[in-house]
């Protein structure tokens, strides 16, 4: 049996070790539905790594259909979109990364030519959950 003191305090400990986990540091996992960003653009994770990417002009949406690979063994997430069937990333890759900010929300940055080591202000894109 457990002394009384000794439960508070690894009670105190564990409540510590969660409570300073750092901004950013949600656990890594494949994006599920659709996702939205202030600049009009929305990802929809679909079953079997397929994506739509919709970009918003005005009320109507341009949908792109491809396929995304996520490789939460990175650090940070590699996010890699490719086999886009139209849109001027037709035929290439875009290498990205990713990082859970809550569960609700994630940023994204990519680039053509190789993988960004670091998230840019200027070039990252920040999604929420859509309703």
């Amino acid at each position: 049996m457990i002394k009384p003191q000794r439960l508070a305090a690894y009670l105190l400990f564990f409540a510590a070790l969660y409570a300073c986990r750092p901004a950013g540091n949600t656990p890594c996992r494949a994006p599920e539905g659709a996702w939205t960003n202030p600049d009009g653009f929305q990802f929809v994770f679909l079953p079997e790594n397929n994506m739509l990417w919709l970009t918003q002009f005005g009320t109507q949406y341009d949908t792109v259909h491809l396929r995304y690979t996520l490789d939460c063994g990175a650090a940070p997430a590699g996010l890699d979109l490719s086999n886009f069937d139209a849109g001027p990333h037709r035929g290439k890759t875009l290498y990205g990364i990713m990082e859970w900010t809550s569960d609700s929300s994630f940023r994204f940055r990519y680039e053509q030519d190789a993988r960004p080591a670091v998230f840019d202000s200027d070039q990252t894109m920040r999604f929420v959950r859509r309703d």
